[in-house]
């Protein structure tokens, strides 16, 4: 039976890092379409959504049989709860991903307005944010876990910098066409404030299996 688990465990943390490899590679390539106004590219990534949510549904399909052979320890357990959580948050990433690859689409070549030059730093965070989210999980390091989610303080600060910025820019401007664009991008940075939010939930995570302590950033 040992021998089982130990194989269904594995095979659980074989499809979790594969999820993890289709999430960061849909926020790497919208955060380039985003960039070069790339629109065949935000449309590859809304088609690739349904990816992310199939391999939630297989991961805790698996987690549920896991949890039903003989009776695991209480250590096994909230490492299955772990797992669970992490799935859910990598598949809202690649939810954000493709609400910023619908915004992209939505504005199409009138690219990021120029007052609002702090989108792509907010983009490039969070990104770096997952990169190293991931990297602290897949070597199961916690000092790791903890630098990456001591970034979202900086992301929190950079958003709720375009979002005042965006509110004046309202203000300042009486026509409906500015006015529309100036709340796509703002819902674009909140987007990828979430995917900030989602790489600490993960972090936090990564720290409970590796020290067995709970921490909220």
């Amino acid at each position: 039976m040992e021998q089982v688990y130990e194989q269904k465990r594995e095979q659980l943390l074989s499809d979790l890092s594969d999820m993890s490899e289709v999430a960061e590679d849909m926020l790497q390539k919208v955060i380039k379409a985003l960039d070069k106004i790339d629109t065949d590219t935000a449309k590859d990534i809304i088609n690739r959504d349904d990816i992310l949510d199939n391999y939630k549904i297989t991961i805790e399909e698996e987690v549920s049989r896991l949890l039903t052979l003989d009776q695991p320890l209480a250590s096994d357990t909230w490492f299955c709860i772990a797992m669970v959580k992490i799935a859910g948050d990598l598949e809202r990433i690649g939810d954000h991903a493709t609400n910023i690859a619908e915004i992209l689409l939505e504005l199409k070549h009138d690219g990021i307005m120029s007052p609002l030059v702090m989108i792509p730093e907010l983009a490039d965070l969070v990104t770096d944010m997952l990169d190293v989210v991931l990297e602290s999980f897949s070597t199961r390091n916690a000092d790791l876990a903890e630098a990456a989610c001591r970034m979202d303080e900086k992301a929190d600060h950079l958003y709720e910098e375009i979002y005042y910025k965006g509110i004046k820019m309202m203000t300042d401007k009486e026509d409906k066409k500015t006015i529309k664009r100036v709340v796509k991008h703002i819902n674009l940075a909140k987007s990828l404030e979430r995917v900030g939010d989602h790489a600490t939930n993960i972090g936090e995570e990564t720290i409970f299996i590796v020290t067995g302590k709970r921490v909220k950033y």
